[in-house]
């Protein structure tokens, strides 16, 4: 008997391992040979689940991450990809590159105003129609159309001139398609194209939403591309609270609330992959690090190339314009707002259509797609200071040179900043101030530096 209950227990155990082993109510056959396809942002993925296999760093994944433990941040995390409009072999290379970069943040940036709140409107209808309804005469449609827009015409003759005309323009449209005006009405008929049956389903969604954002920085980026193609950028996009502390601070600093972490030793320099072109030339974007005094910073990175190869003058110009826009990347860092809109609308048709009096099926699926991101960023008085400028000469993996600028915030620069402002001001009266200027055959894939963990 013991032995009956104890397999009779295994049977049930077996039952509804079996029974949870495949979700209810789907029933896929043995010939199902689907596979899954590599998707964009995979190698972020694939990073993020590598980095969370390690049991010394915090696992972070796409979405809301609460804090684990005392003293962590609350991050979300999002992934973006962009494309580059130019070839690898291109002479704007490093533009279109800093341009895909900019929209995989865009389409990240996207992702965390959405978990934010979203405004959604869907609608979908689906109508059945048969018609078996007699065909009218065309001419007989056309003297309907005539009395409905004239109203009673005391002068018949008129009636019949205005009906000759369109008749003989309608007879010209007609027989382009095959119609004869002397045919019987039958045969008139069978060339009016004429809808029998049909299925429409058609479907409309409209996504909407907007925030303010500070602090959502760069993490992380990849790149890929095969020679001759217009390489994949993927962002790994991170905000914490504790970045939007310092994208506050550098709106409006104040030494007695900022933080310092203990036992930071590096430099800004010493952390920037300087020393390594390829790394420095797939760094985008505004990352935080701490200096040497345990202060948080915030660096950025721009990317330009020169329009001609060989002109140092060209050259230097490309180095003015990258300044600008890791300037631009700092500012969207400490203050932006961020727009999105999406709107989409799918129609799919099936039916029976009678075209030139025969039966023919019809089919097909149509879809208006549309999405806008959309991104502004503002800062008066901002003190941003160069932090590095480097030339990368033009190689097989791309056919320019780029010129790379960093641009960094720091608590060094308000205060430098602000020792020149006092110093202007207590020697204004006695001296002047002097102004100075300032003066495609291999594979492409790899990563970019990454900013500190501490977020």
């Amino acid at each position: 008997m013991k032995n009956l209950k104890f397999l009779f227990v295994v049977v049930l155990l077996t039952v509804f391992q079996n029974i949870n082993a495949q979700e209810p109510g789907l029933d896929v056959t043995s010939g199902d040979e689907a596979q899954f396809a590599p998707s964009p942002g995979d190698a972020a993925r694939d990073w993020l689940d590598e980095r969370c296999s390690n049991p010394k760093k915090r696992c972070l994944e796409e979405g809301f991450n609460e804090p684990e433990k005392a003293g962590q941040s609350t991050v979300y995390l999002a992934i973006g990809t962009g494309y580059s409009s130019m070839p690898n072999s291109a002479q704007q290379i490093h533009n279109a590159r800093q341009n895909a970069y900019s929209k995989a943040m865009l389409n990240a940036k996207s992702e965390f105003v959405k978990a934010l709140g979203t405004n959604i409107t869907v609608s979908m209808q689906n109508i059945n129609k048969e018609n078996t309804m007699p065909d009218t005469d065309p001419t007989a449609i056309v003297e309907e159309a005539i009395k409905k827009n004239t109203g009673a015409i005391a002068d018949m003759s008129e009636f019949d001139k205005i009906k000759k005309i369109i008749n003989l323009k309608l007879n010209k449209q007609l027989k382009e398609d095959g119609y004869d005006e002397n045919a019987e009405i039958e045969k008139k008929k069978e060339i009016i194209a004429k809808v029998l049956n049909s299925d429409v389903f058609e479907s409309s969604m409209q996504q909407s939403a907007q925030s303010f954002l500070s602090g959502f920085q760069t993490w992380k980026t990849f790149e890929k591309g095969n020679p001759g193609d217009r390489n994949e950028i993927t962002v790994i996009g991170i905000w914490s609270d504790k970045l939007a502390e310092l994208a506050s601070h550098i709106k409006k600093y104040n030494p007695s609330t900022f933080p310092v972490k203990e036992g930071k030793t590096r430099t800004l320099k010493e952390q920037l992959p300087l020393n390594n072109a390829g790394v420095l030339r797939r760094t985008f974007g505004a990352r935080m690090y701490y200096n040497e005094k345990g202060e948080m910073s915030i660096v950025a990175f721009g990317h330009q190339s020169p329009q001609k190869e060989g002109n140092d003058r060209l050259m230097n110009n490309a180095c003015k314009k990258a300044r600008g826009k890791a300037n631009g990347q700092l500012t969207l860092f400490a203050n932006e707002s961020v727009y999105f809109q999406d709107n989409f609308v799918e129609k799919d048709a099936q039916g029976t259509q009678v075209v030139d009096g025969q039966e023919k099926d019809f089919a097909f699926i149509g879809q208006d797609w549309e999405e806008t991101v959309k991104s502004t960023g503002a800062l008066k008085g901002a003190k941003f200071a160069r932090l590095a400028q480097k030339v990368i000469k033009a190689d097989s993996t791309f056919g320019a040179s780029a010129c790379i600028v960093a641009v960094a915030w720091s608590p060094d620069t308000e205060r430098a900043a602000d020792a020149f402002e006092d110093s202007q001001n207590k020697s204004s009266s006695t001296s002047s101030s002097s102004n100075t200027s300032e003066n495609n055959t291999s594979s492409d894939s790899g990563q970019g530096a990454a900013g500190d963990d501490d977020f």
